[in-house]
């Protein structure tokens, strides 16, 4: 085996590996880029989920204080 030979036998798999490395490493770029548009989506629909469920327990706290504000005022008669 020549000289060159052994360089192609050993340089042209090291360069495809190299190549498929760089090749994986763009798509799990693009894999990264989806899931961090999935996670601002999901950050986005808890947060106004959480508006929601305060905003309900404000109603539901307000109207307590109300029926509790009645209860006292027909005990201090």
């Amino acid at each position: 085996m020549t000289n060159l030979q052994l360089l192609l036998s050993i340089g042209i798999p090291s360069f495809l590996v190299i190549l498929s490395w760089v090749s994986n490493n763009s798509r799990l770029a693009a894999h990264d880029r989806r899931f961090d548009d999935l996670d601002k989506r999901f950050d986005g629909i808890i947060s106004s989920q959480h508006r929601d469920a305060f905003e309900i327990l404000r109603n539901m706290m307000t109207a307590l204080h109300e029926r509790v504000a009645v209860v006292e005022a027909k005990q201090a008669r």
